[in-house]
């Protein structure tokens, strides 16, 4: 069902930085792919990243215009069908729809046009708890109640977790994000804390240790030795380090790092455009950037305060959350402060996946907060 915002409740300073992050993410694709000396600035990545920046938008304005009701009526059947999607990849994993790619099945492949159904799924479980927390019977003063939501959002995590454990980590942050907004207690969240560390410890404890999918035990592994992995799993992170490390104070120029021209830096206009990033505007621009994300952050949790009810407030401090943790763990990626997951940097990272999804939950926040009361 559409419906008309109110445009002067749409938290347009919101989109005004979403649009300084996915600016900033263009330049830097362009710098990491352009080829050799400059020449030839809109390489094919770029390119697409446009496109995928504009069709994202294009998004976003039709998101904002279907009604809130409607989404949160979308609320089950999504999460319902995110999950049997996600369990249809790993039965399908291996074939043509569904073929390895750098080690892993988390792709659908149609010719020429690679889908990240995960992307989808973390907000249709999004959707999900908002909706969960903000029924008449919820109560998140109670923990049995925030055991049901967290096993909302844990059932796709797990599913995810198979084949990519980086995504299944931008989950957590979500979930709790609605949780502690919901009126979780501390002693709870405590709790939470608790169970996520011993899960991940498990987890690791049962990744296997040899063959093909050895790689995710590895990638750990590395973090924990990286003198064992030097030119292995802990490479990334050795390349991404030098990288931000040679910016120094001010960096050497946009288009100027040797570590990005000359191809050192490996996954630089994915997983680790940061790298890029720290070579080519230094410590100055870098700081300036992380500002600039976590003025995203508060903007997002400003437009929740002002949310007209609590579904919608708990939708837009979930995405905050889930854009905002899913940010901490690439950077944190990229600075060697965790092992290497694989996350892109949301609106930044070039991916037509993310950009797209980036963009569509933004428009479903600004549906929410364009209401002036909440059905």
């Amino acid at each position: 069902m559409l419906h008309r915002p109110d445009y002067a409740r749409v938290p347009w300073w919101w989109l005004g930085l979403s649009l300084a992050l996915s600016a900033v993410g263009i330049l830097f694709v362009i710098s990491a792919t352009a080829e050799g000396g400059g020449e030839g600035l809109l390489s094919r990545e770029s390119g697409s990243q446009l496109l995928w920046w504009l069709i994202g938008g294009v998004g976003c304005a039709a998101a904002m215009h279907v009604a809130p009701t409607t989404w949160r009526s979308l609320a089950l059947p999504a999460a319902l069908a995110g999950c049997g999607v996600m369990v249809l990849m790993l039965l399908l994993a291996g074939t043509a729809l569904v073929p390895p790619i750098k080690g892993q099945h988390n792709w659908i492949v149609l010719g020429n046009l690679r889908l990240q159904p995960v992307e989808l799924v973390k907000l249709a479980t999004l959707l999900a708890c908002a909706t969960l927390a903000a029924g008449p019977n919820f109560d998140a003063r109670r923990l049995s109640h925030c055991g049901w939501l967290l096993l909302v959002a844990g059932i796709p995590a797990a599913i995810v977790a198979k084949e990519d454990l980086g995504s299944a980590l931008t989950f957590p942050p979500m979930a709790i994000g609605v949780l502690l907004v919901a009126g979780m207690r501390v002693r709870h969240l405590a709790l939470a804390a608790l169970v996520v560390v011993l899960a991940v410890a498990a987890a690791y404890a049962v990744l296997p240790r040899e063959g093909k999918k050895a790689y995710q035990w590895r990638r750990i592994d590395a973090f924990l030795h990286p003198e064992n992995y030097a030119l292995a799993e802990a490479y990334q992170t050795e390349r991404s380090k030098r990288s931000i490390g040679s910016g120094q104070w001010i960096g050497k120029g946009w288009m100027e790092g040797e570590q990005n021209r000359l191809g050192w830096v490996p996954e630089k206009h994915t997983d680790l455009v940061f790298a890029v990033i720290g070579e080519e505007v230094g410590f100055a621009g870098s700081a300036a950037f992380v500002l600039l994300v976590l003025a995203w952050c508060g903007a997002g949790l400003l437009a929740a305060s002002r949310a007209p009810g609590p579904w919608s407030r708990l939708l837009i401090s979930g995405f905050t959350c889930l854009v905002g943790g899913q940010a901490s763990i690439n950077l944190a990626v990229a600075m060697g402060l965790m092992p290497v997951t694989g996350v892109t940097l949301p609106f930044v990272s070039y991916g037509g996946s993310s950009m797209v999804v980036c963009w569509l939950g933004l428009g479903m926040c600004a549906s929410a907060a364009s209401v002036e009361r909440e059905v």
